[in-house]
């Protein structure tokens, strides 16, 4: 583990077991990390559960009864009675490949779904974002890419957002691009002896996601929803009920969600499959993750998402961070945006710069396809105005504006 990502990922479980989730992280056979995921348990649907007892026998048990998940998702406990059978103590890593073993990777991945699963962890784009925000230079900060001109219709449309809630607005003069914008609150953390608020670790995360997708789309509903509470992440079935809830509370045109994760054999999360299966017309945006790899992030990786990349500061590149492929739909600007965020206090958790502390007056420099998606959000959301047009449609005639300049793939510009 290096020191950047054992810092991210010791504040995430922090939160978790905080409240009540034990999680741990899978490695790969050279000491790679591979995912994180929940212990202890397995995910899969209520109708395998009984193929599953028959090859993992352990799962028999009274004590491995199912806990519903989501949908006709189940958890299915492997562990932890203190008893052992012939499989022993088995993690979710080994009891996945058991399984696997036993019926056959056939068998394990029928129908383009598979058998059973971790339930994985979702989390803002890399556990974090790709760098923790920065204080922006200037005396009158100014939101980067700017505010785009008003568009007649916008407010018809509704833009939901899954992420880590809304800050607690200083005057609402400082950000005029974020007027009328709704969601729960990003809870700060403990106020100082001098009566500050501090800024936990991803607050304002969801604050800057909303200004980026208003400031291409200044009139937009827009609601935030904080479904990312523990440091920016949580359990995939858990923000598959969260989105459920969004749709149900705000019947959102689309919706844009700034995080994701990795997966045991890269296959597509279950949580996600349910979703989709159950919600196939709404239009997902996702971000595409911060880890400079091609290896699938779910859920951006599935084709009907829409992945997107980050482009680098010089408006020509690839962002040092992002990552890409051919899942990777779109790359628009994540490389040093500004934009509306927190308030207070904000003690740096990452190396190099831990544990300096900064002073933050609603407004950062940030950087992450966390930002880079609700960008491509917000200009579905002006061309769903512009010509009332569906937001699939809408996305096709975005993305028909896009260049291929740096080779990577298609690149919106600001």
């Amino acid at each position: 583990m290096d020191p950047v990502f054992d810092a991210q990922y010791l504040r995430m479980k922090e939160a978790l077991n905080d409240a009540g989730y034990r999680v741990a992280v899978a490695y790969t056979r050279a000491g790679e990390f591979d995912y994180v995921y929940q212990v202890d348990v397995l995910l899969a649907r209520e109708a395998n559960v009984p193929q599953l007892r028959d090859v993992l026998p352990r799962l028999r048990r009274d004590s491995a009864e199912s806990q519903s998940a989501y949908g006709d998702l189940v958890l299915l406990p492997i562990g932890g009675d203190g008893q052992h059978d012939d499989d022993g103590h088995l993690t979710v890593p080994e009891a996945l490949d058991l399984i696997e073993r036993r019926v056959g990777r056939e068998r394990m991945y029928a129908d383009g779904e598979p058998l059973a699963t971790a339930a994985h962890i979702v989390h803002t784009a890399k556990l974090c974002s790709a760098t923790e925000p920065e204080v922006p230079g200037g005396p009158a900060p100014a939101p980067y890419p700017p505010p785009a001109a008003p568009g007649a219709g916008q407010n018809n449309i509704t833009l939901g957002i899954s992420d880590t809630g809304l800050w607690q607005q200083p005057p609402a003069n400082l950000h005029p691009w974020l007027a009328g914008v709704v969601g729960v609150a990003d809870p700060p953390g403990p106020a100082l002896a001098s009566g500050q608020l501090t800024i936990p670790y991803e607050g304002g995360h969801g604050t800057m996601v909303a200004g980026m997708a208003r400031c291409m789309a200044p009139e937009a509903n827009v609601y935030v929803g904080n479904h990312l509470p523990h440091s920016g992440g949580t359990l995939e079935y858990m923000l598959a009920r969260d989105l459920e809830g969004l749709i149900a509370g705000q019947s959102p045109d689309l919706i844009n969600l700034s995080a994701g994760g990795y997966t045991h054999g890269n296959v597509p999360p279950l949580s996600f499959i349910e979703f989709r299966q159950r919600h196939p017309d709404v239009t997902l945006v996702a971000a595409a993750g911060n880890d400079s790899t091609d290896r699938p992030f779910w859920p951006a990786a599935f084709d009907w998402a829409i992945a997107v990349g980050a482009l680098g500061a010089d408006l020509q590149n690839l962002a040092w961070f992002s990552n890409y492929g051919n899942w990777v739909n779109v790359y628009a600007l994540g490389e040093g945006v500004v934009n509306a965020f927190a308030t207070g206090v904000y003690n740096y958790h990452l190396p190099p710069q831990q544990p300096a502390t900064q002073v933050f007056d609603g407004m950062a420099r940030w950087s992450g396809t966390s930002f880079a998606a609700p960008m491509v959000a917000g200009l579905i959301v002006a061309e769903m105005a512009r010509n009332q047009s569906s937001a699939m449609d809408a996305w096709q005639a975005v993305l028909g504006t896009a260049a291929n300049t740096g080779g990577f793939g298609p690149v919106l510009l600001p």
